[in-house]
């Protein structure tokens, strides 16, 4: 079986509280152990001005999570985001060794200079 590398960007609505935000992607992280995939990292970005308004929202809450997956599991993973009303958009790309490998190192340099 092929494991994959994936980032998952969210943009979830301002409305939820922090404790809700947190219960949003902790539900994604149990349906990774569900999938029997491997959660590397979540960044949490918080509340950020939006470029554009999306669904009259100016702002909005930003994560980002990285994690290995098998190929079969996206779309489960899909669905689980098409279903949040919470999430305003989503972008979920494959990443190459090296893009994995690249970010991996980026977290390491950001914790070695906190």
């Amino acid at each position: 079986m092929n494991i994959n590398s994936y980032e998952l960007a969210l943009v979830i609505s301002p409305e939820l509280r922090a404790e809700e935000i947190d219960a949003l992607i902790s539900t994604f992280e149990d349906l990774l152990k569900e999938k029997k995939s491997k959660q590397i990292h979540i960044d949490k970005w918080g509340i950020k001005k939006l470029s554009y308004p999306i669904d009259n929202f100016i702002e909005a809450a930003y994560a980002f999570i990285i994690f290995e997956s098998l190929p079969s599991d996206i779309i489960n993973i899909k669905n689980w985001i098409n279903n949040s009303e919470s999430i305003l958009r989503h972008l979920l790309i494959k990443l190459t060794h090296s893009e994995l490998k690249h970010r991996e190192d980026n977290l390491l340099n950001q914790t070695a200079s906190n």
